[in-house]
């Protein structure tokens, strides 16, 4: 199992990724395309040991901060920590171009993607009414990075 950077050939299991990943809101073909050729994008594919990809991150760097756009985790392979691995690299990459922050957007009724991201120290800063339709609201969470580092044994994930 290994984390590397997503190529534009990944777009079919991408997209095989996206079908399954979400009951709405899903990115389309152009997208994923687009965040594939961008410049200031980093998208993290995740590949069993068979080469296949079961799992996909994108980060948009934009001057001092990321703003983690999107995980995506084959249902079959959610709860084996592959998100968390996912995001882990996504900071540490963050932290390398100058990144000070992380911003992201989770649903807020998803349980599980909270508890990942809570584990990993990030905390809740806002909420966006109707962020993935009607009723379907979005709490923006923040994780400062300046000071941290990866560091398994302690009781978050990432710690300073």
């Amino acid at each position: 199992m290994i984390v590397s950077r997503a190529r534009l050939d990944d777009l079919d299991a991408i997209m095989d990724l996206e079908a399954t990943g979400f009951d709405h809101a899903g990115w389309s073909r152009d997208s994923w395309a687009g965040e594939l050729t961008a410049s200031d994008r980093q998208v993290l594919a995740y590949r069993d040991a068979d080469d296949r990809l079961v799992a996909v991150a994108t980060l948009h760097l934009i001057e001092d901060f990321g703003d983690l756009l999107r995980v995506v985790v084959a249902p079959e392979r959610r709860g084996q920590g592959i998100a968390r691995k996912l995001l882990i690299a996504s900071i540490l990459m963050a932290q390398a171009s100058g990144a000070v922050r992380i911003l992201l957007e989770v649903e807020e009724d998803n349980a599980p993607a909270h508890a990942v991201y809570t584990r990993l120290g990030f905390s809740p800063i806002d909420r966006r009414r109707d962020y993935y339709g009607t009723g379907l609201h979005a709490l923006v969470m923040e994780l400062p990075i300046e000071a941290l580092s990866y560091s398994p044994g302690s009781p978050l994930e990432v710690a300073s």
